[in-house]
């Protein structure tokens, strides 16, 4: 079933609403694939040349292409089929049929938050953007944006700073990194979160592709709060998905004399929560925040520490009760920087450390 819908993708021009359609008619991807050409012409938005790749099965060319780079890179997929599929995605409307990425996705739960805005945000948008985005991170929330310059790429690091899950979902195929200068981050994210596409390998960049990702941002998240934004901006795109897929929209408003809040006032009339702090997000969910709060002084249960692998053993024994900056870390463990970060994530989620302000790792054991 998997690998069919995979084949089905591959076909070209099926986007979420025909591969429904098509499956609605026939009961699944594996059928629609068994069908002749007249069957298939019948379908409203199959074209000739669709018809003909299905019943030739030349798709089987560009379907080889996905999985000797996924295999090559490792990466994988998930379809709504797969237990896998992030759950508070499959019920979103025209979700993505087959979604491609590299990490682990399985850090997406239905706590994610997205934070987005203007590829060029000023000094206040850049500030706020980081506040936000950073207090959030810190009660080990997952963040989702979309890999841009400006405020996603600063949502993004924020988490990773933190040792928090960040996931970006990207208008672009994975084998096709934008913008370029991302790249480092890029990686960062594959090790601590993941980089997702419903686009194929191979497939052109297309810009409609990026507004089109914006609903599966939104659909990863529980709220989407837009830090910067001005009138034309793709993240207002992202929070009106949200509002229809009813999710929670917060704002942060700005000068009215520079112009580059604009959006973010239009969506502030239309209902949106204003935000001054991540407090303002997170006092919308007690349960959460009483769940998540770094404050509060956690137990370690005996069998976690019984689950913890001898890297995680090591870094809990060389932190003691001091604060170490990751540096001092790094150089002590003698671990690469991939497994530290992947340690030390793993130690933040079991309980036993903290991650505190400027790159520093506290033992809360």
């Amino acid at each position: 079933m998997k690998e069919a819908i995979l084949a089905l993708m591959c076909v070209g021009r099926i986007g979420p609403r025909l591969y429904r359609r098509l499956c609605d008619r026939f009961g699944t991807a594996e059928a629609v694939l068994r069908q002749d050409r007249k069957t298939l012409a019948g379908i409203r938005g199959i074209r000739a040349e669709m018809a003909d790749s299905i019943v030739r099965k030349s798709y089987r060319r560009k379907m080889d292409l996905q999985l000797e780079w996924m295999q090559k890179h490792g990466a994988d997929y998930l379809t709504p089929e797969d237990s896998g599929y992030p759950e508070v995605l499959r019920h979103i409307y025209d979700a993505p049929p087959l979604l491609m990425y590299k990490g682990a996705l399985d850090c997406v739960d239905d706590t994610a938050f997205a934070v987005v805005g203007t590829r060029h945000p000023d000094d206040y948008g850049k500030t706020m953007s980081g506040r936000i985005a950073g207090g959030i991170a810190e009660y080990g929330i997952c963040i989702v944006s979309g890999m841009a310059k400006g405020v996603d790429s600063i949502a993004h690091r924020e988490a990773l700073k933190r040792g928090v899950p960040t996931v970006a979902v990207t208008g672009t195929p994975l084998d096709c990194i934008y913008p370029a200068e991302n790249r480092r981050i890029h990686a960062q994210i594959c090790e601590h979160g993941a980089v997702c596409s419903e686009q194929l390998i191979g497939d052109r960049v297309m810009p409609g592709n990026f507004v089109r990702r914006n609903r599966i941002i939104s659909g990863l998240s529980r709220g989407v709060v837009v830090t910067q934004a001005g009138t034309r901006s793709g993240a207002l795109v992202t929070a009106l998905n949200a509002n229809e897929q009813n999710r929670d929209v917060f704002a942060v408003p700005g000068d009215c004399l520079k112009g580059y809040h604009t959006g973010c006032h239009r969506l502030i009339r239309l209902g949106a929560k204003i935000v001054e702090k991540a407090e303002d997000v997170l006092n919308e969910y007690p349960f959460l925040k009483a769940r998540r709060d770094p404050k509060r002084n956690r137990t370690v249960d005996p069998a976690r520490m019984r689950g913890l692998n001898t890297d995680e053993k090591a870094l809990l024994k060389l932190i003691g009760k001091a604060t170490l900056h990751i540096d001092r870390l790094l150089s002590l463990s003698g671990l690469s920087q991939g497994k530290l970060m992947s340690a030390l994530l793993q130690l933040e989620i079991k309980g036993c450390v903290r991650a505190e302000p400027g790159d520093r790792y506290r033992r809360i054991l």
